[in-house]
């Protein structure tokens, strides 16, 4: 069961990649473009993302796991998050909303996949405000 994990998550970044594919090659209505380039990110981002994590972590040292896995429980670091998380949602809630509002009613691809990279922005800003946040508690 261990190795079908990261073989369906590979299999999960090459579908999100094939449905995005798919939604700019072929020429569907809005609508469903939309949805297959939603789904084709999400299933990229959830496959893509564990396969490269868990590659980095295979080549960890068993000390350096053990630190990993102590860090994700620590309470500051937990608190770290959180704080970063409700900052960033604070600051990017309507630059998320506005695109994604806009491709729904359009169903333009151009506005599309705007949401996607907005989607992307707000990740990155959560991630600056994971290091503002460290320094700060």
């Amino acid at each position: 069961m261990k190795k079908l994990k990261p073989i369906l998550l590979a299999a999960a970044a090459l579908g999100g990649l094939a449905l995005m594919a798919a939604a700019a090659l072929l020429d569907l209505p809005g609508g469903i473009t939309g949805l297959m380039c939603g789904m084709g990110g999400a299933l990229l981002g959830l496959g893509g993302s564990s396969v490269i994590m868990g590659a980095v972590e295979r080549h960890m040292s068993p000390q350096e796991r053990k630190e990993l896995q102590r860090s994700e429980t620590d309470e500051r670091n937990i608190a770290i998050r959180e704080k970063a998380a409700q900052s960033s949602w604070y600051w990017t809630l309507y630059l998320l909303w506005v695109p994604f509002v806009i491709s729904l009613v359009r169903g333009e691809t151009l506005w599309i996949l705007l949401s996607s990279a907005v989607t992307v922005l707000h990740c990155v800003f959560y991630m600056v405000n994971m290091g503002r946040w460290a320094k700060k508690l």
